[in-house]
Formats: structure tokens, C-alpha cells, sequence
């Protein structure tokens, strides 16, 4: 249950390997703004209260941090590194993060991959720490240190009362906010409407169980993240032509993928259930620590054959979804799951995971749209890793970052041997997708054919065809 990104890095000319130790350095000078990472999960002592987070006080960042000496690396051996590195579970015994450089890759680059426990960080705060290790220029001024002591002593008695304590605050918030619910009568009302909603819609989609698909079956601990990118200036062509958002041009994007993946498969496609994390964060509060996330199911509809009809019964389901008030709905309602008992705590938790639920998780993330540097190599490209739960073998994670949309399949490559075909899939979609929508008579942009269809050059992307 990682959540993280792969960054693929253009080294200046004439450096042969990034500078790792520099961006160790700068990595320690940052860490006084993410205090999470110094901080551990301690649980309390005969299980009578929550997992509490404590400061560690072994920490060390070269725990946290695995650089790979030697040779170039080629793109084969760059995939291997990274899939390696991506199914393994993180170590219990200290801060939940993890970072891997790869200072030397073959043509001119380097690499560093990194991951994050979901309990410490949602999908958006997990690119914006990522965002930690980057510079808006090649020559940014080094960032000096803050003294870090770590607060406390994590004793089982210290660990306990504060574990109670903790519990005992959460609670009298969760009642704060229903009694809050009286006090103004009209809000309350509306709140009440609300989450009535949410609570219908969501029972209404565990009783109506998700589509059966090659999707939901069983799962090991092996991943693998395959990546495609198309440029920003295609994907806003086809927002534009078609009058629709990039998130609904994303998912119509998804749907014509994964419709060529059933196909594949010989399987009659079918829609798919998909949850969609949707970030409630607001634009004042502080993103460096903690989830600030709910979610929504979206049909997707792959059983569509013409693109354009994909495209639009998105965009229905997206509009009605914004004016149903479901998804603040859906929030409150997670937030009560932590004032529940454990028992049903964790049978709440295992149907929010369940593939009775939902088929896979599409993401959406905003990244920033400037070229970033980390220690003086350019960062050519940043692909987000969504992990997926028990009986889901596919998550399909995207990032906008300067001037590309970076699609990132995360997958079991053994339950889905047919993830490294992906990138074409959602190649010929976009392709598809934006012919359909064209006016008559407009010039179709041209991809690159130095790169070809899935960006052959790109660090890891997985020959298919």
C-alpha cells in the first residue's frame, strides 16, 4: 500500500552521473518541512488504543536512501532496479519511505524511483513531498539544514497514554462535528441530505457488485510500472474539440485502452466499475502530512465502441457526480469510519478495498506544469505509482507535469501478463479518441517517431508489439 513516483533525469552535458550524495544532502536539509518522515507508527501495548506515529529516534536518511554504484544501466536493467525496488513492502521498524537513486543510465540519464506508505501521505501530498527533492533551476542555492531533535521517549507507558489520549481527542471530534450539525438547522439539514445520498449510492454499489473481469483475481507481492506519455498540447486538442475537462479525456482515454486489453484478452468488454480518488484538501491547509481524500465510482464504458460516445457518457457521469454532492457525502461518511469499533472498522475498511466494490482505481493527480531540476540533472519525466489492494491486478495512475500527461500502470505482472501492452493501447485510444473529435479539415499533431508510439527511449517503458 506504497503510493510514490518514477522520474527519469537528463544529466548536464558532459556529467557522466547524477551527484547522489548532493541530493542526499538536500533530501536531510528538507525533511524539517515533512516531519511524518522522521516519525514511525509504534503501536500501543495490548492493542487498546490506535497506532500512534512517534518521532524515531534511530533515524538515519541512509536507511532511507539506496544508491545503485557501477555502470550505466541500461533501459532493461533500469525496469528490473525499479520493479525490484516497487514489490517490496516497506520496513515497520522506521519512518515509511523510501528512496532509490540510480545515478548513471545509458544515453545521458539517471533515475530515482520512490515510495510511501498511503497512511502517511494521499496521492497529491505524496507528489508535493516528492516535490521536495526538486529545484525550479539547475544552480538553486542550497537549502541549510534545521536542527532535529527527536521529541519524547516512546516507552510502552508513554506510548499507551498517548495512544488513549489520541483517541480519546478523535473522539470528541467526531462528536464536535455531529453536534455541529444542530446548530445551524439548515445546514444540517443539508448535511443530513448529503450524506443520506452518499449513503445510498454506496450501499446501492456494494448490493450491485462490480462486473467480473480478468482484473480482479488473485495477486503476489511482484510489481511492475510501465509508463506511456502524450504530450499536454494533443490532450488539451481533444478537451478543447470536444468540450469536455482533461479528467474526463483521461478516463475516455482509459476506457478505449482497457477496451483493447479485453479485446486481447478475448473477453466481450464490458463497463467497469472505477473509483476515482477525489482530493477534499482545501487550498489553505497544510498538504505534508496525512490523507485528505475521498473517492467516487465512476461506470466507465468500455463496452463503447465509438470513442466519442465514450467521451460523452463520461462527461454525463462527471457532471451529474459534481451536482449530486455525493462525494462530500462520501467524505464525512469515511471520517465517522474512525470513530467505529475495530471489529466493523476493519470490515468497513475491507469492503472499501473489496473488487465487490470496484474494479480499479483510476487517478488523476495535477503536477506542476515548469521543468524541475534536482541536483543539477533535468527532470524529464515524473509517473505516479497508485497501489492496488488485494484482488486488484491493475491501477492506472496519471500525472500532468510541465508539458506532458505521464500515464503509469501499476500492476501484478503475473496475474496480468498483458500490462506491458498497455502503453500502445493507450496510444492507439488517444489517437482514436482525438481523430474522432477533430474538426474537419484541422492538422493532427504528429508524434514524435524519434520516440515512437509509447516513448521507446523512456528509461522504462516495456517493448510491446
Amino acid at each position: 500500500m506504497h503510493v510514490g513516483w518514477f522520474s527519469a533525469l537528463e544529466l548536464p552535458r558532459g556529467v557522466a552521473k547524477l551527484d547522489a550524495e548532493a541530493l542526499i544532502e538536500q533530501i536531510g536539509s528538507r525533511l524539517h518541512l515533512a516531519p511524518r518522515f522522521r516519525q514511525r507508527v509504534l503501536e500501543a501495548p495490548l492493542g487498546v488504543a490506535e497506532p500512534g506515529w512517534r518521532d524515531d529516534p534511530a533515524f538515519d536518511i541512509r536507511r532511507h536512501v539506496t544508491v545503485r554504484t557501477g555502470p550505466p544501466l541500461s533501459a532493461a536493467a533500469v525496469r528490473r532496479e525499479v520493479d525490484d525496488f516497487l514489490s517490496e513492502q516497506l520496513p515497520r521498524d522506521r519512518p515509511l519511505w523510501s528512496l532509490l537513486v540510480l545515478p548513471s543510465v545509458q544515453r545521458g540519464r539517471a533515475a530515482f524511483v520512490g515510495k510511501v506508505h498511503h497512511a502517511m501521505v494521499d496521492g497529491l501530498a505524496a507528489v508535493e513531498l516528492g516535490l521536495l527533492l526538486f529545484d525550479a533551476g539547475p544552480d538553486a542555492a542550497p537549502v541549510r539544514a534545521a536542527e532535529w531533535r527527536p521529541e519524547g521517549e516512546n516507552g510502552p507507558v508513554k506510548v499507551l497514554l498517548d495512544s488513549l489520549a489520541d483517541s480519546a481527542v478523535e473522539q470528541f471530534r467526531a462528536a464536535r462535528r455531529v453536534a455541529a450539525l444542530g446548530l445551524s438547522p439548515g445546514e444540517g439539514l443539508r448535511i443530513a441530505s448529503t450524506l443520506r445520498k452518499a449513503a445510498l449510492s454506496l450501499a446501492e454499489d456494494a448490493i450491485n457488485p462490480a462486473p467480473r473481469c480478468a482484473l480482479n483475481v488473485p495477486i503476489g507481492p511482484r510489481r511492475t510500472l510501465v509508463k506511456h506519455r502524450i504530450t499536454m498540447t494533443r490532450a488539451l486538442a481533444i478537451k478543447t474539440h470536444a468540450g469536455a475537462s482533461l479528467n474526463d479525456v483521461i478516463l475516455a482515454i482509459a476506457a478505449g485502452a482497457l477496451r483493447r486489453l479485453a479485446v486481447r484478452q478475448c473477453q466481450e468488454p464490458c463497463d467497469l466499475r472505477v473509483m476515482v480518488p477525489v482530493s477534499v484538501r482545501r487550498p489553505d491547509e497544510d498538504r505534508g502530512q496525512g490523507n485528505r481524500i475521498t473517492f467516487a465510482f465512476v461506470d466507465l464504458p468500455v463496452s463503447e465502441r465509438s470513442p466519442t460516445a465514450r467521451l460523452e457518457r463520461v462527461r454525463e457521469q462527471m457532471v451529474a457526480l459534481k451536482e449530486s454532492g455525493e462525494v462530500a457525502g462520501t467524505e464525512i461518511l469515511l471520517r465517522s469510519v474512525g470513530s467505529l469499533p475495530e471489529p466493523l472498522k476493519r470490515r468497513a475498511a475491507k469492503l472499501a478495498a473489496s473488487p465487490r466494490l470496484y474494479n480499479l482505481t483510476i487517478s488523476n493527480v495535477p503536477g506542476p506544469r515548469i521543468p524541475l531540476y534536482a541536483a543539477g540533472a533535468r527532470v524529464r519525466s515524473i509517473y505516479p505509482v497508485i497501489p492496488i489492494p488485494e484482488d486488484h491486478a491493475l491501477s492506472l495512475g496519471v500525472l500532468s507535469y510541465d508539458d506532458g500527461l505521464h500515464f503509469a500502470v501499476y500492476a501484478d505482472p503475473e496475474a496480468l501478463p498483458d500490462a506491458g501492452r498497455l502503453p500502445v493501447m493507450l496510444e492507439e485510444a488517444t489517437e482514436e479518441l482525438a481523430a474522432a473529435v477533430r474538426p474537419t479539415g484541422a492538422r493532427a499533431e504528429q508524434p514524435r517517431r524519434r520516440r515512437g508510439a509509447h516513448e521507446r527511449n523512456s528509461l522504462t517503458s516495456t517493448r510491446a508489439g
